[in-house]
């Protein structure tokens, strides 16, 4: 005896994860949310199809389609297969990673760890509120938790991590995961070390700025040329009024070259040039010893010899001389 509901694709549904919706999909290109939809609608009715159809009824190319499944592999949502492509079940691998095996520990190891993790609950609680609402999905206390062991964060430096990726509108694992390694570089896992970084950062995006619109690029500078910025300012300790005057120096130039700048910004460096004071005086001296007199003091003038002078008594002996 078989049991059936007969159902009409126009009123079925394909579940999709809310885990996926709100964790995965943000971050994926948009082929790959579309195979990965499409593909769990042919899971529901087992559905044999070719790659080619596969691609025909996305209005995708097939290469487009094969880019789609290696990144969605790379994701570990599927597992391609010489058979076959399987959907991974991303609520079970969610749980095992929140798994954690209990281990022993003594009285006193056991106070200091429930004092750490109260903190730490705080601390994501309150980023839990701040960020997401109070509904921040659980794959996220995961997340969380990997940056503080990986990277040793104290808890006023994570919920700041957060705060910075979320006022710049990019609350995604992948960015947090970028900025944090950026910070951990620099060896900051204390507030007080990001109160230092931070002071250095904004003096750097506010010179950064400030040469963009002397220059009139209508744009930001890019990371490369903000690295030239952030040796002018925190290294060499030069502020716009010396900056500025080595971006006069490319005026006329047709291709502006951040490295050109930063050689002559180093020279001056090398001189021991602090000031704009101390800059213009050197350029002035430059400029009041013309090449030619000193390339004159190191070639010599020809013709540049005293005539001998002789008396008359001299060429008349001269002149009845007799050479044998």
């Amino acid at each position: 005896m078989e049991f059936q509901l007969s159902t009409d694709m126009l009123f079925s549904d394909t579940p999709v994860p809310d885990v996926f919706i709100y964790d995965i999909m943000p971050s994926l290109p948009s082929d790959c949310v579309k195979v990965y939809i499409y593909g769990l609608y042919l899971c529901k009715y087992n559905k044999n199809i070719s790659l080619d159809d596969f691609a025909r009824n996305l209005g995708l190319s097939k290469d487009a389609l094969n880019a789609a499944l290696v990144l969605l592999e790379n994701e570990e949502l599927i597992i391609r297969t010489p058979s076959g492509i399987t959907f991974t079940n991303i609520k079970d691998k969610l749980l095992s990673r929140l798994f954690r095996k209990k281990e022993e520990s003594t009285p006193e190891e056991a106070l200091s760890n429930t004092q750490h993790n109260q903190r730490r609950h705080q601390c994501i609680q309150s980023m839990n509120q701040m960020f997401f609402q109070g509904s921040m999905p659980t794959s996220w206390y995961t997340f969380i938790d990997s940056l503080f062991s990986q990277y040793n964060f104290d808890e006023d430096v994570m919920i700041s991590l957060f705060q910075y990726c979320y006022n710049r509108n990019a609350l995604n694992r992948k960015y947090i995961s970028q900025v944090a390694a950026s910070w951990a570089k620099r060896n900051i896992t204390t507030h007080i070390e990001l109160e230092k970084f931070m002071e250095v950062f904004q003096k750097t995006k506010d010179l950064s700025y400030q040469i963009a619109k002397v220059l009139r690029l209508h744009r930001s500078l890019t990371v490369y040329e903000e690295e030239f910025v952030d040796i002018w300012a925190n290294q060499y300790g030069y502020g716009m009024d010396v900056i500025e005057l080595a971006l006069q120096k490319t005026s006329g130039k047709s291709n502006l070259n951040f490295r050109y700048i930063h050689r002559i910004l180093t020279d001056w460096y090398n001189e021991g040039l602090k000031t704009k004071e101390a800059v213009i005086a050197y350029l002035s001296k430059k400029e009041t010893t013309p090449k030619s007199e000193a390339a004159a003091a190191k070639i010599p003038q020809k013709n540049n010899f005293r005539q001998r002078e002789y008396s008359e008594d001299f060429y008349e002996k001269l002149k009845n001389s007799t050479f044998k």
